[in-house]
Parts: structure tokens; C-alpha cells; sequence
């Protein structure tokens, strides 16, 4: 509750009894129990003056009874009278020239109305009078200052009250209910009844809608126009006060914005104009205090009088409420005698309360004591509905006053009330900045963002408990369930927003507009308060804000331009430190994706609390690497480094360095691979032999040198991935392939068969590698079979076969380097059959002939012992070659001239029968070649026959073109200075077609023929000129 009227008695202890009144411009009349009328002049307040009033006329014999009723009509200037049942109209400015009208003796009830309609398209101003007498309704109405007409209508029951809720709807209650009577239809509708049961059910059911169908004879087909509150446009309204006595219980009193209240007792609804509830604006019913015996409004406050004084402690005879939240505002005491009877003047900006022998003037407090009032005592709703509703505030202003409101609103809502998620909103809704919602939060949160100026911070306080204000009762809850749902919703606002500033970056935007809170540099000017309190005491009625700034409202918002970037890491960062706090599972979903974290205050927050995973993260998405992988060494070779431990943190996080990042891969690779033996493999194909886009982009060499380093074993398991996927034919890498074999081999004590396949699969089918580099890599005592790989490559075929057979003593072998070779030397045959029929060479390693001594290939003497001398070597020598000559050569006889064969066999050499199949396959080729050549000279005879006799045909063909022909295509005449082009026919009796050259161009259908033009006789007509056409096919 605040102070919204101060109450000053203008006129006491008047001689004469006071039964109604009625306000005007700058005048009071005041209608007596003798029948005189009192006019006054008001003088409002200024700051130099003090209200004043004064007696201007008495019109002793205004009535010849008591005055029950005064209203004004300003717009017709016409002063309502009704006295003795009787309603008399006079000139307002002359009070003279009564006119009494007859029809509505009787008369308990008036009502007046004045509003723009628009007739036939023209705005006209009308006026109505609606008069209650007996049982019947009299209308009057007035366009545009001119009497138009009256008009009578029946009333079943007796009215206590009515009131225009619009020009073409009147608003009446009976004994027992609620009635609307449509004037331009003569039509009477239920509205609810008027106990007080029925207002709280209709206030808390269903709206009540007038009806729009029936009708009387008396209608009117004018549109309804818009009416005016406050009793008119220009005028006011008044009640006479000897028909409200208090007995009734009933009262329908016009409210601003085109609204009425219906009260019945203590309890009151507001409809609009339209006769319907205004249960959007007024969802719950008005409670009185005591039940009011006069209602009247100003635009902000319902001001209720009654003649319950109550008890000595609470006597209150005036009740003030905010009309949009119908909160209780003032209660006032009238104590020189009970007030009969309260009502309006100037457009509600007047308030007037009259007893029998004294007249109140509530003077309204200046509207920024009242702001400054309710916002001390934190009723922000209340502020909001006084800013609104003011008429004293400019429009301009209203809106700025509004949203300060709502902003310290939206700050009490979360601190005082723990109303987070409407707090929140109320600041979305304002666009303030994210940094005005994280100031509401604890000083960790907030860091220096924390607002410190809030005494009574949860967070501050050294209290368990904290008290939540609500609008029912205060409970006591414990500080930290409090303070974990605030984070919570900070929560969800700061996600939202983030989202808001993700789709902005997504658009290109680089700032976006919010509302700035800037506190006012100057001190704070106590000479504002000593102006409100001098504008009170005086009653001045010049009280827009404009001059005054509120203690409260010391502040500006305004829209300022703010770097998307720089709001990103401000709401990233204190996301950050909120998860923390409330949702720790969160902070990886955050740290994974692009953010705008401040690396060193997350860093320091991450590491405090034990997050070293999510630190990981923050380094990466920084693109911090090295610090990452950093943090992942030391923990993972530490014994307590939580999940970070071990060498797979580190190779995860290694995957996921971009291509550029190869030399800190390499460096931080080392101690993985170094770490254990048995994970070598796998680690370097997860980061090496991978699939990632980034592996393949690593440079292959430098990876292979590095791996070399470490192990052969790695480099042929890089390489053999990189040839077999990858495709590599880098000449580069095949000679690292062949050393990482050789550096293996040469390494273990043993080499296994296998890894000695593996290399010779690679020599031979390896096109990249240097067979020079390989050469000078090979041991001089070891790897034969390698080297007579290598030798192939270099096209040396006689010494690798004198390996093949004297080094490695394989005959096999030396046959099957024949077939791999024939193909690049087709003499590789030859080579072999003179190597066998031939001794070997001093210089070559004789391995053969170790072997024939100590009998290891199977061959003995006659006495069934190996060979031990010289001689008996080089014999069974020559036995073996000999016979593996004769089924080598009846096996590849293709591979090996006959001239070549029999010039290297020895005379000696037995005719065995493998020699005799080497014979007969090479005359059966003999023989195959001599009937193919035959073959093949007699189709070409053939051939030539045909061709000769196709060309005779086609150059014994001709056309004739006489100057008559034309193109089939462009239907022109084919000139013989034209080009064209013969078609020769598909059957052999059609006609070849004769075309222009650029039409068979555009419509190709065939071949065109190239043409010689020779002359011709004419057979018929000696004018006409005929050309003979000779073809030659092109």
C-alpha cells in the first residue's frame, strides 16, 4: 500500500443540507434539500497556489423541492435536473430556461452519455439521456449539440441502477439481476443475477454476451459508435445521492477504457462495452473491504465510499484500488461526517466525495512519489499498472518508464521471489543483455559480472535458509536447492541464447543490438524528493516525470551494437561455469564443439574441479594442441591420471589433429610406440594406416623415416598399406619397402621363409623401386635368390640364371625366371640352355658343386657314393644339366630356336627321346607357320579381287542434275555452281538422292559421296543443259 490521495475538506459546516452534486470544467454545483443550487469556482492548485474554491451564485428557488440529481451534458450544454420525480433540463451557462419534461414524472434514475458517431460517413457528436421513471425508460438524444428526438421504452421490472455501457447499449439492474436493453433494437437480455454468489461464479465461469438478435418497433439503424470514459469526452457524470441510500446494494459505475463495474455488495465485475466480461484484463473479481455506497474512478485507482466506519482502530470510510490489479492501494478516514456520495470531474482527473454538510477534494499524490513509493516497497505490478494507467505521464515517457519497471521486475523476480524462469524471460523479452541475467548470479558464477550491490544475496548470506516471497505466503527453503534451480534456468537461458548467437555467426552477422543498462554519472539529486514533497503539500497538479528522475529509476537503457564474438565467450564461459556446478555430463557436448570459452578462466575452473578430459577438449577446439597433448602425457604416465592413464588417450586424441599438425604428431607419437611392444602395430594403423583423410595426407616419406627409427616391422606394415590401398608408386617409398625387408632381415638371427617370400613377391612385382639402391644394399654372402631378383630388373638375365643354377643350385628356380622373363627377353631361354651345356665360370659361387659332395641333391656315383673329386663332380654336374637340358627342351621348344639349340648341344649329347619331342615340336611349328603364310597370302588375293571390283562398279555409276532438280530438304533449285552431295541408295532399284551440301550438313542421315562433273548430249532438248555426275565414295 502506498499513498495515492491526499484528502483536503474544501467546504465544512454548510448551512444547508447537501443531496447531489455535479463537476464541471472549473465549476461544482451543489443541489440542496430546499431546492437552491450552489455554484463554485475551482481554482486548481499550481506551485505557487493552493486550491481554492468560491461561492460564484446560489439559485435559492433552482427547485421547488429537493435536488435528488444533477448531471451535465457539456456537449448540448445542458444541465440535467430531477427534483420531485420530475427531470428538467436548463442552459448550463445561464442556468435559466427550464424545460421540464412531463414524461418522465416519476423519475428515480438518470444517466448520461456523450460519444463520436459516424452517421451516414459524417462524425457527429452524440448525446444521450436515459431516464428511469415508473415503469418505462425515456431516451433523449442530442447530434452534434441540436435535440434530434426521444424515445420511450418499457421496463417489465423496477430499475435500482443503470448506466451507458455504449451509445446503443444501456446497462440495468434489478431487485434480482443484471439486464442489457439494446436501444436500437428495443431488445432486453440477461446478464447474471445480482446476488453475490452469482458475481463470484459468473466472475469465475463463462462469459456473459449480450444477444444479437429481436428487436422493437423503436429501432434505430445507426452504427454503435465508440463512447467515451470518464463521462464523456468532454464532460463528467453525476448521481443524485437521495436515490442511493444504504439499503442499496447495487452499483454500476463507469470505468475507464470503455468498461463498467457491476458491484453488489462487496463484490464487483468489470464488462466492456460490448456487455461481456473483461476476463483478460480482470480475471478475478473485485473485493471490496466494505461494502461501497458510491463508486468513481480515476484512470489509474477505483475509489469506493462507505458508511461502515468500522471498528476504532480500522475506521475507513474511502477504499482505493489499482484498477488493473484491483490490488488494495489506500485506505482514508473522512472524519468530520460519513461521506454520502463520491464522484468525478474533468475526465476523472477530479475526485470529489460530498456528505450532507461537507465537501472532500482527493487530491492525487504526484504520480512520481507514487512510482517511487511502490517500487521502495517492491511492488513492481503495482508500478507497471500506475505507469500505464497514468494520464499525468507522456506517452513517449510511458514506454521508457515501463521497461526500467519491468527491468528491475524481472532482477526482483529472480532474487526476491526465486521465480527464475519468468524473471528470465522478462529479460529476453526486454533484450537485455546476457550479462544482465548472469550479474544475478553468485559471485562464482558471475565473476565479475556479480552485482554487488544486492545486500540480501542468497549466495552472501550466512543463513541455511533463505525466505522465498510468494504471492500466498513466505516459505523458508535451503539456500543451495534455491540457488541450484536459478542455475538451472540460467541454464536453459544461456543455451537459448547461445543458439540465438550460432544462427547469427551462421548469417554473417558480427554484432548484434541489445538493451544496455548505464547507471547515471551525477550524484544523486536530493533536491528531487524536496520537489515532490513541496508538489504534494501544494497539491500541484503538474506531475509528469519529465522533471523529476526517480532514485530508483537512476538509470538508461540503451541499444547498444555488441560483437557477436565477444557476447559468445562471455555466455560460453559462464555456461561453462554452470555446468560445473549443476550438470558436470554437459561440459563435453560444450567443449567438443566450436565455442567461445575464455581459455584461461575455463582452464583454471576445468583444472580446479579435476576435469581433465573437458580441458582436452578446450584445448583443441582453441586449436591449443600442444598444450592438449601436453596435459595428455603428463596424466597418462602418471599413476593416478584417472581416465587420461595409459598410451590410448593419447593416440584417440591424436586421430584427431588435422593433416597440419604432422610434426607435433610425430613428437608426441614417440612415446606411445615406445611404451609397449605389443600396441606398435595398432597404433601406427590407427594413425598412420588410417582411412582419415588426414593420414593419407601425411608426407608418406617422412612418415616411413620416422617409423624406420623405430622398427622395420612398422615401416612394412605402413608401406604394404600404403601400396595396397593408397596405390603409392612413389619410387621413394618401394626403396624404403626394400631396405625396412633387408634391415629385418639382417636383424634377426634366423630370417624366416617367410619374410624372405614377402621380399621376393615385393622384388618382383615392384615397378617403383631402384634396382641399383637394392643391389648395393644385398649382403655379398647371403639372399641369392633376392639378387637374382634385383638382376632380372636390371635386364643382367645370364648372371642371375648363373645364380639361379650355381649359387642357389635350383634348376627349377632358373626355369620359372625363364617364364616370369620371357616376355622382356625372349633369348632368356637360350641363355639358360647355354648355361647348362656350358661349364661354369671360375668367378661364380659354386654352391652347386657343395652340394653334389655332401650328396644333398640326390646324385651318387655307380657304387652308390657322392661325388669327391673334381672330375666326378663336373661329370655328375654334366649328367644333371644335360638331362634337365633334354625336358627343357621339349617343354618350352616354342621359347627356343632350333638353330640356336643345335648350335650350343655338345656333339656328344645322346638322342634322347625329350630331344626327339624338342625336334618334332619345332617341325610341327615349321610346318603351322608355312600353311598360315598360305593361308594368309591367299585371302589377301582375294580381298584385293573384291575391292577391285566394288571400285569398277561405283565409278561406272553417275547422276543427272539438270537445271529442274532440287534439294528433297530445301525444296531449291541445285545450280551447277552449287555444292552437293549424292546419297547412294539403300536398294538397288531407287534413285541416289541429290542434296545441297549445307542442308546434308544440318540433316546427316549418310555418307556424302564426293563428285566429278563431266559433260553429257542432251537426249532431249538441246536448251537444256545436263550434267553426267562420276562418284567416288569418300
Amino acid at each position: 500500500m502506498h499513498n495515492a490521495f491526499d484528502i483536503r475538506a474544501v467546504l465544512r459546516q454548510l448551512p444547508v443540507r447537501i443531496e447531489s452534486a455535479v463537476a464541471y470544467s472549473d465549476r461544482l454545483l451543489l443541489g440542496t434539500a430546499t431546492g437552491a443550487l450552489l455554484m463554485y469556482r475551482v481554482v486548481e492548485p499550481t506551485k505557487d497556489r493552493p486550491l481554492n474554491i468560491s461561492l460564484m451564485e446560489t439559485k435559492k428557488a433552482f427547485a421547488r423541492k429537493s435536488i435528488e440529481h444533477l448531471d451535465v451534458i457539456k456537449e448540448a450544454g445542458v444541465l440535467v435536473c430531477l427534483a420531485d420525480g420530475l427531470v428538467t433540463l436548463y442552459d448550463l451557462h445561464s442556468l435559466s430556461g427550464a424545460t421540464p419534461l412531463n414524461n418522465t414524472r416519476g423519475a428515480n434514475l438518470v444517466a448520461v452519455h456523450t460519444a463520436v458517431d459516424h452517421i451516414d460517413g459524417i462524425p457527429t457528436l452524440v448525446s444521450k439521456l436515459a431516464v428511469h421513471a415508473k415503469r418505462k425508460l425515456v431516451v433523449l438524444e442530442w447530434r452534434d449539440a441540436e435535440f434530434y428526438k426521444s424515445l420511450e421504452y418499457s421496463a417489465a421490472e423496477r430499475i435500482t441502477a443503470m448506466q451507458f455501457a455504449s451509445a446503443s447499449l444501456l446497462v440495468l439492474s434489478t431487485a434480482r439481476e443484471f439486464l442489457t436493453l439494446q436501444l436500437s433494437q428495443n431488445q432486453w437480455d440477461d446478464l447474471f443475477p445480482t446476488d453475490t454468489a452469482s458475481l463470484r461464479t459468473v466472475a469465475a465461469g463463462s462469459l456473459a454476451v449480450v444477444g444479437s438478435t429481436g428487436g422493437g418497433p423503436e429501432s434505430m439503424s445507426s452504427p454503435q459508435p465508440a463512447s467515451t470514459g470518464g463521462g464523456g469526452m468532454w464532460g463528467s457524470w453525476g448521481i443524485g445521492l437521495s436515490g442511493l441510500s444504504t439499503d442499496v446494494k447495487t452499483i454500476i459505475a463507469r470505468m475507464p477504457g470503455e468498461k463498467l463495474l457491476l458491484c453488489h455488495e462487496d463484490i464487483g465485475v468489470f464488462i466492456n462495452s460490448a456487455g461481456k466480461l473483461c476476463r483478460q484484463e480482470h480475471s478475478d473479481p473485485t473485493l471490496f473491504d466494505r461494502v461501497p455506497t458510491g463508486i468513481t474512478h480515476t484512470s489509474s485507482y477505483v475509489i469506493a465510499i462507505s458508511s461502515d466506519n468500522g471498528s476504532s482502530d480500522t475506521r475507513t470510510n474511502v477504499e482505493v484500488r489499482n484498477i488493473g490489479t484491483q490490488a488494495l492501494v489506500q485506505q482514508l478516514y473522512l472524519a468530520d461526517e460519513a461521506p454520502m456520495h463520491v464522484f468525478n470531474g474533468s475526465g476523472g482527473k477530479q475526485v470529489w466525495a460530498v456528505g450532507r454538510h461537507t465537501v472532500w477534494r482527493l487530491i492525487p499524490v504526484p504520480i512520481q512519489q507514487q512510482v517511487e513509493d511502490v517500487l521502495a516497497a517492491g511492488q513492481y505490478d503495482e508500478a507497471l499498472s500506475l505507469v500505464a494507467r497514468s494520464d499525468s505521464i507522456l506517452e513517449s515517457e510511458k514506454e521508457e518508464l515501463t521497461i526500467k519497471i519491468r527491468w528491475l521486475r524481472a532482477r526482483w523476480l529472480f532474487r526476491e521471489q526465486a521465480k527464475y524462469e519468468e524473471a528470465l524471460s522478462e529479460l529476453t523479452d526486454l533484450g537485455a543483455t546476457p550479462t544482465e541475467a548472469i550479474s544475478l548470479c553468485p559471485e562464482r558464477i558471475a565473476g565479475e559480472l556479480a552485482d554487488g550491490s544486492d545486500s540480501d544475496e542468497a549466495d552472501g548470506s550466512d543463513s541455511d535458509e533463505v525466505t522465498v516471497n510468494d504471492d500466498k505466503n513466505g516459505k523458508k527453503r535451503p539456500k543451495q536447492v534455491m540457488w541450484k534451480e536459478a542455475l538451472y534456468a540460467v541454464m536453459r537461458y544461456l543455451t537459448e541464447h547461445r543458439r540465438r548467437l550460432q544462427r547469427a555467426v551462421t548469417d554473417g552477422k558480427r554484432e548484434l543490438e541489445y538493451a544496455v543498462r548505464v547507471l547515471d554519472d551525477g550524484p544523486e539529486d536530493d533536491c528531487d524528493i524536496k520537489s515532490l514533497q513541496q508538489a504534494r503539500l501544494a497539491h500541484s497538479d503538474d506531475d509528469s516525470l519529465p522533471h523529476v528522475r526517480l532514485k530508483r529509476l537512476r538509470f538508461s537503457l540503451e541499444n547498444m551494437e555488441i560483437p557477436v564474438a565477444a557476447m559468445a565467450q562471455v555466455v560460453d564461459t559462464t555456461l561453462l561455469k554452470v555446468y560445473l556446478e549443476c550438470s558436470p555430463g554437459l561440459l563435453g557436448p560444450l567443449l567438443r564443439v566450436k565455442n567461445y570459452c575464455d581459455v584461461e578462466q575455463s582452464e583454471g575452473l576445468l583444472i580446479e574441479h579435476g576435469r581433465f578430459s573437458e580441458l582436452v577438449d578446450l584445448y583443441h577446439g582453441k586449436g591449443l594442441y600442444r598444450k592438449a597433448l601436453q596435459l595428455l602425457q603428463s596424466q597418462g604416465m602418471s599413476t593416478d591420471g584417472g581416465a587420461l592413464r595409459g598410451t590410448y588417450p593419447t593416440v584417440r586424441y591424436l586421430l584427431r589433429l588435422p593433416a597440419d599438425q604432422f610434426e607435433l604428431i610425430l613428437e608426441y607419437i614417440r612415446w606411445p610406440l615406445q611404451e609397449g611392444d605389443d600396441t606398435r602395430s595398432s597404433i601406427v594403423a590407427s594413425i598412420f594406416a588410417d582411412d582419415r583423410p588426414a593420414a593419407e595426407a601425411f608426407p608418406r616419406p617422412r612418415v616411413a623415416s620416422f617409423l624406420r627409427l623405430i622398427s622395420p616391422t612398422l615401416v612394412i606394415q605402413y608401406l604394404t598399406y600404403v601400396f595396397e590401398v593408397w596405390s603409392d608408386e612413389t619410387g621413394v617409398l618401394h626403396d624404403d619397402m626394400v631396405a625396412a625387408y633387408l634391415d629385418l632381415l639382417g636383424s634377426a638371427q634366423s630370417p624366416t621363409e617367410q619374410l624372405r617370400h614377402e621380399l621376393q613377391r615385393f622384388l618382383r612385382t615392384s615397378k617403383r623401386y631402384s634396382p641399383e639402391k637394392a643391389l648395393a644394399r644385398l649382403p655379398d654372402d647371403g639372399l641369392l635368390q633376392e639378387r637374382a631378383l634385383i638382376l632380372s630388373k636390371l635386364g643382367r638375365h645370364e648372371q642371375a640364371l648363373g645364380l639361379l643354377v650355381f649359387g642357389v643350385a635350383s634348376l627349377t628356380l632358373a626355369e620359372q625366371y625363364c617364364i616370369d622373363n620371357v616376355e622382356t627377353c625372349t633369348g632368356v631361354f637360350v641363355l639358360l640352355l647355354r648355361i647348362l651345356v656350358e661349364p661354369p665360370p671360375s668367378d661364380i659361387v659354386d654352391n652347386e658343386g657343395a652340394l653334389l659332395r655332401s650328396g644333398s641333391l640326390g646324385s651318387a656315383g655307380d657304387n652308390g657314393t657322392p661325388p669327391s673329386t673334381i672330375a666326378q663332380v663336373e661329370d655328375t654336374r654334366q649328367e644333371i644339366h644335360r638331362r634337365f637340358a633334354g625336358h627343357f627342351l621339349s617343354m618350352h621348344h616354342q621359347h627356343i630356336p632350333a638353330t640356336d639349340a643345335l648350335r650350343l648341344l655338345p656333339p656328344d649329347l645322346s638322342f634322347t627321346p625329350d630331344l626327339l619331342a624338342y625336334l618334332r615340336g619345332q617341325l610341327c611349328a615349321l610346318d603351322q607357320a608355312t600353311r598360315a603364310s598360305d593361308v594368309v597370302r591367299n585371302l589377301r588375293v582375294g580381298e584385293d579381287t573384291q575391292s577391285k571390283r566394288q571400285l569398277h562398279r561405283l565409278q561406272s555409276g553417275y547422276v543427272v542434275i539438270s537445271e529442274s532438280r532440287t534439294c528433297p530438304h530445301c525444296l531449291k533449285r541445285i545450280g551447277s555452281g552449287t555444292a552437293f552431295a549424292v546419297i547412294p541408295p539403300h536398294e538397288k532399284a531407287a534413285r541416289p538422292a541429290v542434296v545441297h551440301y549445307s542442308c546434308w550438313q544440318r540433316h546427316k542421315s549418310n555418307s556424302p559421296v564426293h563428285v566429278e562433273s563431266r559433260s553429257s548430249p542432251s537426249s532431249v532438248n538441246e536448251e537444256t543443259h545436263m550434267a553426267s555426275i562420276r562418284l567416288k565414295w569418300t
